[in-house]
């Protein structure tokens, strides 16, 4: 529990226990001190009661705008590698641009070739998003549409070992369900028709994804090589 959460409880808590007493004192109680006891105490556990509401709805809101951000950043990750394995396979820009992925997907077809190194991306994909659902059960109940992204990437998981279902017309269904729920997570609004140069950008052919595979791969290696050369410099600085 956040401690804002346990305040809250807390002030509840003594709140109840001040208007009780006022309770007992009402009574029980003899004197001309009643009134303004029971008047104090019920002052007392009335603005606690208030306090205590306004940090609960407080830590209502922090919490929901906490989930909104941590839904957004994972709808944002997820896209991009989304849009990184669908370039490997297809081409287009290598930058990522939400209507060049929804033209490409408009025209991939189950006659474009998937080499092992690009279906193992697509593998790759669905196991996160499998992950992300049995490990964030907290994000997928507090936004239905990345729930339902993650489903749609997570059968990817298993289109090795489901050759007779898992086609390349299954992958492009689940790509295409999976970019129009993240892309309204990250308040993108795609322009389908509008990006017609991206068929002279694509090229499906084995070759080409080898090429494209292996270009990324190696900016992956020299990001790392480069970021353990920063720590070693940092290590031993002159």
């Amino acid at each position: 529990m956040h401690t804002r959460f346990l305040l809250a409880i807390l002030f509840a808590v003594i709140a109840f226990a001040l208007i009780a007493a006022a309770i007992i004192v009402r009574v029980v109680g003899e004197g001309s001190w009643q009134e303004e006891t029971i008047g104090l105490l019920g002052n007392l556990g009335a603005e606690l009661v208030g306090i205590a509401v306004t940090v609960a709805v407080i830590d209502w809101m922090m919490e929901r705008r906490r989930l909104n951000e941590q839904v957004q950043q994972m709808a944002w990750r997820m896209l991009h590698d989304v849009d990184h394995a669908f370039w490997v396979w297809q081409g287009g820009r290598r930058e990522f641009h939400l209507d060049e992925l929804i033209a490409l997907l408009a025209v991939a077809g189950e006659s474009d070739p998937l080499p092992p190194f690009t279906e193992e991306l697509f593998v790759n994909l669905g196991i996160r998003a499998s992950d992300t659902l049995r490990l964030q059960p907290r994000l997928m109940e507090h936004d239905k549409r990345l729930n339902r992204a993650m489903k749609s990437l997570a059968g990817l998981a298993q289109i090795k070992e489901a050759k007779h279902v898992a086609t390349s017309d299954y992958i492009i269904e689940g790509l295409k369900n999976a970019a129009a729920n993240l892309a309204e997570l990250t308040g993108q609004r795609p322009h389908a028709g509008e990006f017609t140069a991206a068929k002279s950008f694509r090229d499906p052919s084995q070759e080409a994804q080898r090429r494209r595979y292996r270009g990324s791969l190696h900016e992956t290696i020299s990001r790392v090589e480069l970021a353990a050369d920063d720590l070693v410099a940092d290590d031993h600085p002159n």
